[in-house]
């Protein structure tokens, strides 16, 4: 890897959206997960990783951490009305997690979309398909950012 590389993200990583709450760990999860909701993306599922590794591994050292992964109906279709293959890097997943020595909940969404495009996953002649899937993602996922940030405090 260059340096150039290593200094700089990926577009995708760079243009993540993050944002810490003040509230408890068990309140934050199903708070964000409803703020996803009332912006019509449905739950497929959330899983509690650090229970999952624990369960699985033994492993009890990790920070409490929750995936919450969603779906808008909207991008689902959008994304496989390009290419069905594209169904593969959905559904949305937003991670609420706790770090040691740190008082506040963090939220964090990397989109799924934009990896799509930095991925180059899309077919060659669909660009501006992928484009406009970027945009539609980030304007829903905006809104829900920002009546999480509005919300999310004490």
């Amino acid at each position: 890897m260059s340096d150039t590389a290593a200094e700089s993200p990926a577009p995708t990583a760079d243009e993540a959206l993050h944002t810490t709450l003040d509230v408890p760990f068990d309140d934050a999860v199903p708070f964000v997960q409803i703020e996803h909701e009332l912006a019509d993306f449905e739950t497929v599922r959330v899983t509690r990783l650090d229970q999952m590794i624990e369960g699985m591994l033994g492993h009890d050292n990790v920070e409490r951490t929750a995936l919450i992964v969603v779906c808008h109906p909207e991008i689902a279709y959008d994304a496989l009305s390009i290419d069905p293959t594209l169904a593969g890097m959905l559904p949305c997943t937003t991670i609420v997690y706790e770090r040691e020595g740190d008082d506040l909940v963090h939220v964090h969404h990397v989109s799924a979309t934009k990896a799509i495009r930095d991925l180059g996953c899309a077919p060659g002649d669909c660009d501006d398909a992928v484009e406009d899937l970027v945009e539609k993602t980030g304007e829903l996922m905006t809104v829900v950012w920002e009546n999480i940030e509005e919300h999310g405090q004490e």
